[in-house]
């Protein structure tokens, strides 16, 4: 029994990991940014946040304060992102998503729904519902 949830660990693991890659992978193909993957996934994780400090961020990623800086420095430039000063204590740096930072988010948003769409798609209606029903099951164990 036990080889056989490893079995089924190692293989729910390998094809978890592969499908994030592959639909990660084509919904930066479909959206045509600049933007990374770790550039999206920061401005997601702002947009999420509100208004963090930077250094909240670079703990959130796991990060050191240096490398988020860079990070948000490119954001910045490409207009997703704005520094601000703390209302009041102005040695606090706070980030906040501008309006095409917000774009991006939704455009990301409906091209990731699209392309799981397409996938679930080639699914029968039964697969779909096992899969979306036993994976919703499996994520409330965490």
């Amino acid at each position: 029994m036990e080889d056989d949830l490893l079995a089924y660990t190692d293989r729910f693991r390998t094809t978890l990991e592969t499908t994030h890659r592959k639909i990660s992978a084509a919904v930066l193909r479909q959206l045509n940014t600049d933007l990374t993957r770790p550039q999206l996934f920061l401005v997601f994780m702002i947009a999420k946040e509100g208004m963090p400090k930077q250094t909240h961020l670079a703990e959130k990623m796991g990060v050191k304060p240096s490398a988020i800086t860079v990070m948000i420095d490119r954001l910045v430039q490409s207009g997703h992102v704005v520094r601000k000063h703390h209302e009041t204590d102005r040695r606090i740096v706070l980030v906040e998503v501008t309006d095409t930072g917000k774009a991006i988010i939704k455009l990301t948003e409906d091209v990731q729904r699209d392309i799981i769409a397409r996938g679930l798609s080639q699914l029968t209606p039964e697969d779909r519902h096992v899969l979306v029903s036993a994976f919703e099951q499996f994520n409330s164990f965490y």
